[in-house]
């Protein structure tokens, strides 16, 4: 049986008492005898509290954005040695890609697997940024859109690993299904 509920204003007006003879003005003033000490301290309402988000200090997070902006350096000593730290900018500046976002309802989604989503991340893009490999100005722009797309491909299946339902709400699964059933084997959910 829930217990009754009392009509009473969740708020009630706070009778402020000033002390006579200090003119009353806009704001409140404080009389000696306003303060009190409480062993806790106020909460805002339920509905103005801030939670820090947990993912911001995850490994899966950590592991991200070092695979975004440091593990590009290692790229481009190894594949651009004689002009790494061009090669290395150029791959940062593979980053924009990412306005594409800018572009989905809600705009951030944690759980959103961004490959095969976005439209520069799309299936269809891939092979345009793999093309760009045969363009000897264009490798390290191919090379960065490339690890860009493997690094955000390594975060969806991280988040698959504990959210099945995203996996089958991706457009990863619904690209396996596709290459299943043109190989004609049997689709599994």
């Amino acid at each position: 049986m829930p217990p009754p509920v009392v009509d009473a204003p969740d708020h009630a007006p706070r009778e402020i008492n000033e002390p006579t003879g200090e003119p009353s003005g806009k704001y409140a003033h404080a009389a000696p005898g306003d303060t009190v000490r409480r062993a806790t301290q106020p909460m805002p309402p339920r509905g103005l509290r801030r939670q820090f988000p947990t993912k911001l200090f995850s490994a899966q997070t950590l592991v991200h954005y070092t695979l975004h902006f440091l593990f590009p350096a290692v790229l481009a000593l190894v594949f651009f040695p004689g002009m790494w730290p061009a090669a290395y900018l150029l791959m940062l500046a593979t980053m924009l890609m990412d306005v594409d976002h800018l572009l989905a309802k809600p705009l951030f989604d944690p759980l959103r697997c961004s490959i095969g989503y976005h439209p520069l991340h799309s299936f269809y893009a891939i092979p345009v940024y793999a093309l760009l490999l045969l363009l000897p100005a264009a490798q390290p722009v191919a090379v960065g859109l490339l690890f860009h797309l493997i690094t955000d491909t390594i975060d969806c299946f991280w988040n698959f690993s504990h959210c099945h339902e995203c996996y089958l709400r991706s457009r990863i699964h619904a690209l396996r299904n596709w290459v299943r059933k043109l190989l004609g084997r049997e689709v599994v959910e």
